[in-house]
């Protein structure tokens, strides 16, 4: 070790020391990673710093984890109406994401005496932490099936008076897919020979439940291509649509779907409601339903452009992945009141509201927005149809190269090195960690995983 480099490492362990960041054991594995290199300093400096209760101690952060194990059981308890399963769930497996006693990875050094427990991860898209992953992994399939020309990022929502319908009856969410796909189909205008070619659009839906202020706002982003595919794979290119005509059809296919789905659903009372409130809102939105698509601009092969794109499939689809609520937000939560201040952003007033309510009328605006087993909130149509092989051949936006190296950029270890600036599995010592199986609490299920 060069003089500069040692005394400058001597430097950052004794800022360490006197702010009082660590207890002893740390400050233990810190100097002897000190003594063997800066990079190991800086690698174990960096684990340590990121510990749970490191980070805690830090910044205060609130986890909607912790409210939700200080809390869950009693607010099921107190809860008069039956939970559904699926968010019992996916509430349960959130709380008992990285809880050792649930299962553990057992990490030890070849070199040393080092070892260290990694907890398995629940990988509920509920979990603030699990979903990040599952969010990058969404974006880049959705990446790789985009082909490489303009595309365009719609919104489609339903008025607000008919919102609270979508908490009754759940299957409003396949209804809300099936009308805007019928209605951009519809307003393409097509020739004879185009409609006997059976020229189709291809786009990605991305469904959103909430509004910033955790209400029931069901709305659909929608990332289409600005291109025609035929069934024999021929491409042209298609970039208008016509909006007026878009937002009335799209308002009309909403109703016509929505009467038949909640007319077969069998609650009278939920069918009588809907039809008043077609009739209303047929005479008061004259328009038709909100829709939104500014003109992107023109995809060419150039990095900046192509990562606008990519940028936002990313940003589309972390709808899909994340809670309603952003951990940031939370402000405070009082245990002993059971009180829980958050605040979120209001675009007319363009300044954050602050909200104090009781733990459990925060925990069931959250819940209510976890949706059954096996739904889908980011779906595929047109020839973006898993269905269709009409653009097997298209150039894509992402060689295979590219998503390959996003793939494996989504291992545990690479995440935490990428994130975090640290690899996990190098010991303060200069060795190497390795999993020890038969020192694991692990499902037989997970033995493949990326360690949690």
């Amino acid at each position: 070790m060069t003089s500069p480099l040692f005394f400058l490492s001597f430097i950052l362990y004794y800022i360490c020391m006197n702010a009082h960041t660590f207890n002893e054991i740390y400050k233990d594995m810190l100097y002897c990673a000190l003594f063997n290199s800066k990079s190991l300093y800086e690698n174990q400096f960096n684990l340590l710093s990121n510990l749970p209760y490191i980070r805690k101690q830090r910044n205060n952060h609130i986890t909607i984890q912790e409210i939700f194990k200080h809390s869950w059981d009693d607010f099921k308890a107190a809860c008069k109406s039956p939970i559904k399963q699926s968010i019992i769930d996916n509430v349960e497996s959130m709380i008992d994401c990285r809880d050792l006693s649930k299962g553990h990875l057992f990490l030890e050094c070849s070199d040393c005496e080092n070892f260290h427990l990694v907890g398995l991860s629940c990988k509920s898209r509920f979990c603030a932490s699990c979903g990040h992953k599952y969010r990058d992994a969404r974006s880049i399939e959705i990446q790789k099936k985009l082909i490489n020309v303009t595309h365009r990022h719609f919104v489609f929502s339903v008025p607000f008076e008919l919102r609270p319908l979508f908490w009754k009856c759940r299957d409003l969410f396949d209804i809300l897919f099936k009308s805007v796909n019928e209605a951009l189909h519809r307003v393409l205008g097509l020739s004879k020979k185009d409609k006997k070619n059976d020229y189709r659009l291809g786009f990605v839906s991305f469904l959103h439940t909430s509004g910033r202020s955790l209400n029931m706002h069901p709305h659909l982003h929608v990332l289409i291509a600005e291109a025609l595919v035929d069934k024999f794979g021929n491409q042209k290119r298609h970039y208008y649509f016509p909006f007026e005509a878009l937002r009335k059809t799209f308002m009309f296919r909403f109703f016509i779907n929505a009467n038949k789905c909640l007319k077969n659903f069998g609650d009278k009372e939920l069918y009588r409601e809907f039809n008043i409130l077609r009739t209303k809102i047929v005479r008061e939105y004259k328009d038709g339903f909100y829709t939104h698509g500014p003109k992107a601009k023109e995809l060419i092969n150039e990095e900046s452009k192509i990562s606008s794109l990519r940028g936002l499939a990313k940003y589309i689809a972390r709808y899909a992945s994340h809670p309603p609520l952003a951990e940031s937000n939370i402000l405070k939560f009082d245990k002993e009141s059971n009180l829980v201040t958050w605040k979120y952003l209001d675009y007319e007033l363009g300044e954050d509201i602050i909200v104090t309510e009781h733990v459990f009328s925060f925990i069931k605006k959250l819940i209510r927005h976890i949706l059954d087993k096996g739904f889908h909130q980011i779906r595929y149509f047109g020839f973006y149809s898993n269905k269709t092989s009409r653009i097997k051949d298209k150039p894509k936006l992402l060689k295979d190269y590219h998503v390959r190296d996003l793939k494996n950029k989504l291992y545990w270890r690479i995440m935490l090195l990428e994130t975090f600036g640290y690899d996990p599995m190098l010991c303060y010592c200069g060795g190497t960690l390795s999993v020890n199986y038969e020192m694991s609490l692990l499902p037989i299920r997970e033995r493949d995983d990326n360690y949690g």
